[in-house]
């Protein structure tokens, strides 16, 4: 009887040793293709450190518009930092505070990034940001590409007066290579959506083939509250990111309306 018990045990334990080591390396797979870092340049001015737990340090770039009484959390895609966004971030600037992440292990933050982190990680930069001033009633949490899980991960967990999604997937696997390649999925933003009811904005190009525009579609179907679909002609991943500026203009205008 022990030998027989010994035996079934042995028959489920291997497959599921197994399965720890597949999932333990498609998130480490998963890590290395969803964090391209840039290589280190000058740091952007005015940067924040924010504690991100395991002794890694985030930066906030913060850029203050005393005129505006909004504020935007702004989460840049992937390979990119901030000195890629200074650009977009003047831009956000001229109609609000503005607090742009760099995640950890990009630009000069600390630490290595991993889907295992990254969610925590985008509240604490929320939660930095409501230490440095800004107002959670007047606070839109704003993500391009990667930035948009980030941004829906502290929609679905903290009080915010909007979320701005542009050019984001619905989870980690919905972007080709993943889908093909990992068995795992992470980066739920289409379920956690279903969880949100602030004001919700999805923007996407049409001719987005990184991240295909029915991922957009599906993303503002999930969302619960008040909510706008913005498709973008002719855009791709690229051309749509561009955008970002004008498209908080918009957001902020549309929000308006609603109160």
């Amino acid at each position: 009887m022990r030998g027989t018990l010994g035996k079934s045990l042995n028959l489920l334990l291997v497959p599921a040793v197994m399965l720890c080591l597949a999932c333990g390396g498609a998130r480490c797979v998963a890590d290395v293709a969803a964090f391209p870092r840039p290589p280190l340049r000058e740091a952007a001015p005015q940067v924040e450190p924010v504690p991100l737990g395991e002794g890694a340090i985030g930066t906030l770039w913060v850029v203050r518009n005393a005129q505006s009484p909004w504020s935007v959390l702004y989460f840049h895609g992937n390979g990119e930092d901030l000195h890629d966004v200074r650009g977009i971030v003047r831009a956000l600037a001229h109609h609000a505070s503005v607090y742009a992440a760099d995640y950890r292990g990009y630009g000069r933050s600390t630490g290595t990034p991993s889907v295992r982190t990254f969610e925590a990680d985008a509240r604490a930069f929320y939660d930095a940001a409501i230490r440095l001033g800004a107002d959670p009633r007047r606070l839109v949490v704003h993500g391009y590409s990667l930035g948009g899980a980030a941004a829906v991960e502290v929609a679905a967990s903290r009080p915010v007066a909007g979320a701005l999604l542009g050019s984001t997937f619905t989870s980690l696997l919905a972007v080709p290579w993943f889908g093909r390649f990992l068995p795992v999925d992470w980066l739920l933003s289409e379920a956690k959506l279903r969880r949100v009811t602030c004001p919700v904005r999805v923007y996407h190009g049409t001719a987005d083939r990184l991240i295909a525009f029915p991922n957009g579609q599906r993303l503002y179907a999930a969302a619960q509250g008040p909510k706008s679909f913005v498709p973008l002609e002719g855009e791709d991943h690229i051309s749509a990111h561009r955008r970002d500026g004008e498209q908080f203009a918009d957001f902020l205008g549309w929000l308006g309306t609603l109160r």
